[in-house]
């Protein structure tokens, strides 16, 4: 049986794939509302959807052999990917309030047509993620390690499709211009991402904190911490897309 703890990390790293899948879906948004052929286009998705299935390919043969976190210093590697994903959300930014502030008739010149990539595009610090989730539920899960080379990889394409298609129900039912709702998501995603590189490193006394309180009579569980951090999550998330709606009501 696992504990409850071990079922809350599980939930934890699909959140963090989910995350990632909602990055690459809001650039294959982005691709899909750019002019040009429909069979260029399907073309490329594919091969987007092809690279990251090489990547846990790679992430799961590599885990295979290795044992990831004995072989390397992993907080030194996260360190050191931290400037190139705080550079990776300062692109994001710009090219979010270029679509915002470019006019509605104006078509996308050759700077905005290639800002998908900066979300599709694996960076190595989203691929250094998908190493850390893979290796996390093999280390978790061990007896399941044949099934979780397929079933992570399949969770991650489905809640690709899955945010594909909100986005695009989104941009529908509100009339929202596909580039603008792209801006907006590529600012909240960069924000997002900001926000996580200033609290994890509070992840470490939160642990100690933590490990303190199971020590005594230990009555708060992190399982519901992870239902307070899902709360809160969605309420900020609701609170978003009404103040969407209203922006959109008024213009």
């Amino acid at each position: 049986m696992y504990s409850p703890e071990i079922f809350g990390i599980a939930f934890g790293l699909f959140m963090a794939l989910g995350i990632f899948a909602l990055k690459t879906a809001v650039g294959n948004y982005y691709f899909l509302a750019l002019p040009g052929r429909s069979a260029v286009k399907a073309f490329f998705l594919i091969l987007m959807q092809a690279v990251y299935a090489a990547v846990f390919l790679i992430a799961f043969e590599f885990l295979k052999k290795f044992d990831f976190f004995r072989m390397t210093d992993a907080t030194a590697f996260l360190k050191n990917g931290v400037i190139f994903h705080l550079l990776l959300c300062a692109g994001l930014i710009y090219w979010g309030i270029r679509l915002l502030i470019r006019p509605e008739e104006k078509c996308p010149d050759r700077i905005d047509s290639k800002g998908w990539l900066l979300l599709t595009v694996p960076c190595p610090v989203c691929a250094s993620a998908i190493f850390l989730v893979c290796a996390f539920a093999l280390m978790l899960f061990p007896g399941f390690a044949e099934r979780l080379c397929w079933m992570i990889p399949a969770a991650f394409f489905l809640m690709n499709l899955f945010f594909l298609g909100i986005l695009a129900v989104i941009g529908k039912m509100f009339r929202i211009q596909p580039l603008i709702l792209t801006g907006r998501m590529m600012i909240l995603i960069a924000v997002y991402f900001i926000l996580i590189l200033l609290i994890a490193p509070q992840f470490q006394a939160a642990g100690k904190l933590y490990a303190i309180a199971r020590a005594g009579d230990g009555g708060f569980s992190i399982s519901h911490l992870h239902m307070v951090v899902v709360l809160l999550a969605g309420i900020a998330a609701l609170g978003g897309l009404f103040w969407n709606v209203s922006v959109e009501k008024r213009g």
